[in-house]
């Protein structure tokens, strides 16, 4: 299961790279068309679908990876069973929120594809391309999420906390 996980995570990861070059080269192509008297309509506009693409498809290798931004204030005076407590319910309330907002990315793709929705630019690009891989990420997201949560209750280490530990001595 974890082989698994770790292709996921990995997989996720190189669309959010991809989605990355992706607004590089966007960018790059306008600049290089105002050079030349080309206009690359709908740059902008697309790169913003990327950079949500990017942005959602890394959250969940970024929750394994331990480079999730985790506020640390409470957990970081507790040990013991009573660490592994807390750290299960903020989990648990983690994945449900992760859940939630990845039901209703989905959702609100589905139905962007059923209405044919487009963007209002130049291009009418179908808003349910840039929607689905927000919806993936966010599913990604809340897989981590679980893993994580099961991690903890059964007592061993998430994923992320070798991450936050090579943070720390850094």
């Amino acid at each position: 299961m974890r082989r698994l996980l770790d292709y996921l995570f990995k997989f996720s990861a190189g669309l959010a790279a991809f989605f990355l070059v992706a607004i590089a080269l966007l960018i790059l192509a306008q600049s290089l068309g105002r050079l030349i008297g080309i206009a690359v309509h709908d740059a902008n506009e697309l790169a913003g679908f990327c950079l949500a693409a990017g942005t959602f498809l890394a959250l969940g290798p970024a929750l394994r990876a331990g480079t999730h931004i985790r506020v640390m204030i409470v957990l970081s005076h507790l040990r013991g069973g009573l660490r592994r407590v807390i750290e299960s319910i903020t989990l648990l309330a983690a994945t449900f929120l992760g859940g939630y907002f990845a039901w209703w990315m989905t959702v609100l793709a589905e139905e962007s594809f059923s209405y044919g929705d487009t963007s209002p630019g130049v291009l009418a690009f179908p808003l349910w391309i840039p929607q689905a891989a927000m919806a993936f990420g966010l599913i990604v997201f809340t897989v981590g999420m679980i893993e994580a949560l099961v991690d903890t209750v059964v007592g061993r280490k998430p994923a992320f906390a070798l991450g936050e530990a090579n943070e720390l001595n850094e």
